[in-house]
């Protein structure tokens, strides 16, 4: 979770950290989106979506009126440049399935903690949200199960 404020410390505070809420407008967002849109889009995506969400809740508790300056459809989408112009999307290449049990071997002989996370990630074909956020009190070795809490299931 703390990983998650980090983007909007670095990014949104600075800018409109100290304003109070319902004086928060588009010329803001805008501030805090323009100069990362174009080089680091995901993080501006995810920044708005925050944004947004934040200033729904504040309107739906009586403290700001109107509409949401961090809306993109209708709205901030007509100010700034489509994601897929600015940033082509590049997936990384796909482990072909015959190699998979060499590299979970190879994987199974490092000690690290991160190559113990990438194959438990693997083993259970879980987000990597979810395996960097699980907790002990959530996994049953007896039964030989994880449950993941409801709150931390991406939705979508």
């Amino acid at each position: 979770m703390a990983q998650s404020k980090t983007p909007l410390k670095t990014y949104a505070y600075p800018i409109f950290g100290t304003v109070r809420v319902e004086s928060i407008d588009t010329s803001l967002i805008m501030k805090v989106l323009e100069p990362i849109w174009e080089n680091k889009p995901e993080t501006a995506g995810r920044i708005r979506g925050r944004v947004e969400r934040v200033l729904d809740w504040a309107r739906v508790q009586g403290y700001r009126d109107g509409e949401n300056p961090a809306r993109l459809r209708g709205h901030l989408e007509n100010l700034l440049p489509k994601k897929s112009r600015v940033h082509r999307v590049q997936h990384h290449a796909a482990l072909p399935y015959r190699d998979v049990g060499s590299f979970m071997a190879k994987l199974r002989d490092q000690t690290s903690i991160s190559a113990r996370a990438l194959a438990f990630l693997i083993l259970t074909a879980s987000r990597t949200s979810e395996t960097l956020d699980a907790v002990w009190d959530e996994i049953d070795l007896d039964e030989r199960i994880w449950v993941i809490p409801a709150n931390r299931h991406e939705s979508g």
